[in-house]
């Protein structure tokens, strides 16, 4: 699915991708939309697992934490996987057409706003982040947001991101939208 998106995926070419027999993904699966929604679910599970690992090196610090959440999402380098990225735009745009799927993919941002959500709140209770507007759940929502339009960006019209800047822009707007000082902002760069 990351090479040919779901319409161009066939369970054979999910065989060979995979190097089992065609036979054996039959087995496991009816049809190439059961191997959708477990994608899904495998795509949520390793993105929940590299966030958390990042999220570890930064515990404590609401700041670091949302350095490493988006960064986690749209750095470059160490750690991307544009094979994983691929997918996930292909099940998002399934997911336009399919309420199983829809309903699945709306589970793993859910989850990873309310992750956001709940670094945010622990920076207001700190004084880190003052929430200019007040509602952690609308700003962790528009940073999720902001990546997720990273994402399409990237699938459709990539010459539109200049290389390397869709973290460093997201952390601004994640900055001016929290509260951060410019010069808390210079510093944790």
């Amino acid at each position: 699915m990351a090479e040919r998106g779901y319409e161009g995926a066939s369970i054979g070419a999910v065989a060979a991708a995979a190097h089992i027999a065609p036979g054996l993904v039959h087995y496991h699966f009816e049809s190439k939309r059961e191997i959708l929604l477990a994608a899904v679910e495998l795509l949520a599970r390793d993105h929940e697992d590299r966030i958390e690992r990042r999220l570890a090196a930064a515990a404590g610090d609401p700041e670091a934490e949302l350095r490493a959440f988006i960064d986690a999402h749209l750095r470059v380098g160490e750690g991307a996987d544009p094979r994983a990225l691929a997918c996930w735009i292909c099940v998002s745009g399934e997911a336009l057409r399919d309420a199983d799927v829809r309903k699945a993919f709306a589970g793993a941002l859910e989850g990873a706003v309310k992750k956001l959500a709940a670094i945010v709140r622990r920076g207001v209770r700190a004084r880190v982040f003052s929430c200019a507007r007040g509602d952690v759940d609308a700003a962790a929502a528009a940073i999720v947001a902001a990546v997720q339009g990273y994402f399409v960006l990237a699938a459709t019209a990539r010459e539109l991101i200049p290389p390397g800047s869709a973290a460093g822009a997201t952390w601004a707007m994640a900055s001016g939208l929290l509260g951060l000082s410019s010069a808390a902002r210079k510093a944790s760069r």
